[in-house]
C-alpha cells in the first residue's frame, strides 16, 4: 500500500492556466477567472489632472511668505494666496527689522489631488532656516493653509 494513500492524501489536480492564448486550461471546465469577475465592474478613471502651481510660482509665493514673516512685505499683498486664518496669524506675528533671507531651495510634493506641500531652506548672513508650507485647492483656487518657519533652537517634536 502506498504511503500517501495510507495517510489519506490525494494527488493534486493541475491548476495552472494554459500558457498559450486560446489553449484550454488543465483545470475544471467553466472555472471562474479574475477576468470574468472584472467584466461586470465598470472602469474607474481618475478625473483629469487639475492645474497645479508651477515650481517657479510656488517658489515666489514661499519667498513672499518668508518676507511677510520677517516684516519685509505686507501680508495684505499675499491675500489671494492665503487662507484667512493664516493671513491673520502672519499679520499678528510679523517681525520688524529682521534679516533678509534668501530662499535657496524649494522642494514640493503632492500628497493628494487637492494639496501641495513645499519645504525649503532659507539663509541670511549667519543663519539658516527651514520652511514648510501647505497649499490646498478649494473653490477659489489654491490657498496656503499652513506656513511654518523652523528657526535654530526650535525644539518642535
Amino acid at each position: 500500500m502506498d504511503t500517501a494513500t495510507r495517510e489519506g492524501l490525494l494527488p493534486l489536480v493541475a491548476y495552472e492556466p494554459a500558457r498559450q492564448p486560446g489553449a484550454l486550461g488543465t483545470g475544471p471546465a467553466r472555472q471562474l477567472t479574475l477576468d470574468d469577475l472584472f467584466d461586470d465592474i465598470p472602469l474607474q478613471r481618475r478625473a483629469t489632472p487639475t492645474w497645479l502651481p508651477r515650481h517657479e510660482e510656488l517658489r515666489t509665493v514661499v519667498t513672499a511668505l518668508l518676507e511677510a514673516h520677517t516684516g519685509h512685505r505686507p501680508a495684505d499683498q499675499l491675500r489671494p494666496w492665503l487662507a484667512p486664518a493664516l493671513e491673520q496669524r502672519i499679520k499678528a506675528s510679523a517681525r520688524t527689522g529682521g534679516p533678509r533671507y534668501t530662499l535657496n531651495r524649494v522642494h514640493a510634493t503632492r500628497p493628494s489631488d487637492n494639496a501641495v506641500e513645499a519645504c525649503g531652506i532659507a539663509a541670511a548672513a549667519t543663519r539658516t532656516l527651514a520652511i514648510t508650507a501647505r497649499f490646498e485647492r478649494g473653490r477659489s483656487g489654491w490657498r496656503c493653509t499652513s506656513f511654518t518657519v523652523l528657526e535654530p533652537g526650535d525644539n518642535r517634536s
